[in-house]
């Protein structure tokens, strides 16, 4: 069974990345994020499971591709969530990247990214980390079992002192939620502080399973978020969006507050379709590949 394929974003003309592989160590993620979208497409999929024999067809699958090829780690499910802390797997795969000569970009909320430190910084790889609210009872709440977000500023501190690059995801943020302008000034303050070089920003995107879940975890949030979605939003490639005036605005003070910091910072948003990103700076942080502090 192969286990590395060509990145398909759902053929959504919205995703902005370049092509490139992604590959998917675990089935499932164990970080249970109310607003996660894999459930509608992953069977069981609060309950993350290693893919059998996952580091031997990863190795079969890399000799059938070209030296110095992209892979993406992973975009359906966190490589660093649990089973990863006691059957570790990304360790070899990665060792198996870098021999190969691949370019690696891994996407996680998790802090146990920095135990591969060791590999990572003598390959050619970037990490993207996201972080959703500094609020820990309100991330507590809708990511339970994530890491605190210190701990992944922490994470960004430690990688970028070992010459890793790292862009850090706000994603999503959640109208009525996570969309104070304060609360996000000191993220991307805190994130600029420790190193981070490119910022990537989006507005949750709803499934009829992730917003039901988010509503029942944060019931306070209901009636507006209903009027927002179902009343005033509308539905893009298979997800319900905010209208575009809430979006454009809250993108574009996000924006204004990244440059406030850094003015040399890469910006992006994700699957959004406004005219907000950066010419030769993608989503995915596949830029920044090969560059270093």
């Amino acid at each position: 069974m192969r286990v590395i394929r060509e990145f398909d974003p759902w053929s959504n003309p919205l995703c902005t990345c370049p092509p490139k592989y992604t590959l998917n160590p675990i089935t499932g993620c164990g970080h249970k994020c109310a607003y996660c979208y894999i459930t509608s497409y992953i069977k069981d999929a609060f309950n993350p499971r290693i893919k059998r024999d996952v580091v031997y067809n990863t190795e079969r699958d890399l000799r059938r591709l070209p030296r110095g090829a992209v892979i993406a780690i992973s975009y359906s499910s966190d490589p660093y969530s649990p089973p990863e802390d006691k059957e570790v797997v990304m360790r070899p795969i990665l060792r198996l990247m870098k021999n190969y000569g691949m370019n690696v970009l891994i996407a996680t909320k998790s802090n146990l990214v920095t135990r591969d430190i060791d590999i990572l910084k003598n390959m050619n790889a970037v990490v993207s980390i996201s972080i959703t609210t500094l609020d820990e009872e309100i991330a507590g709440l809708i990511e339970p079992n994530a890491p605190p977000p210190e701990k992944r500023l922490e994470a960004i501190k430690h990688l970028v002192q070992n010459g890793i690059p790292v862009s850090l995801r706000i994603d999503p943020i959640i109208p009525f939620l996570t969309d104070d302008m304060e609360d996000i000034e000191r993220l991307i303050k805190k994130g600029v502080e420790q190193g981070v070089r490119h910022l990537v920003v989006s507005i949750y995107k709803a499934k009829p399973d992730n917003y039901r879940r988010l509503i029942q975890t944060c019931p306070w949030i209901k009636d507006e978020l209903h009027t927002l979605y179902y009343g005033r939003g509308k539905i893009l490639y298979g997800y319900r969006y905010p209208p575009e005036d809430y979006r454009r605005m809250v993108l574009t003070r996000v924006k204004a507050i990244a440059k406030k910091y850094s003015a040399n910072i890469g910006f992006n948003v994700c699957r959004e379709g406004l005219d907000l990103d950066e010419p030769s700076v993608y989503c995915d942080a596949s830029h920044l590949l090969g560059s270093t502090r």
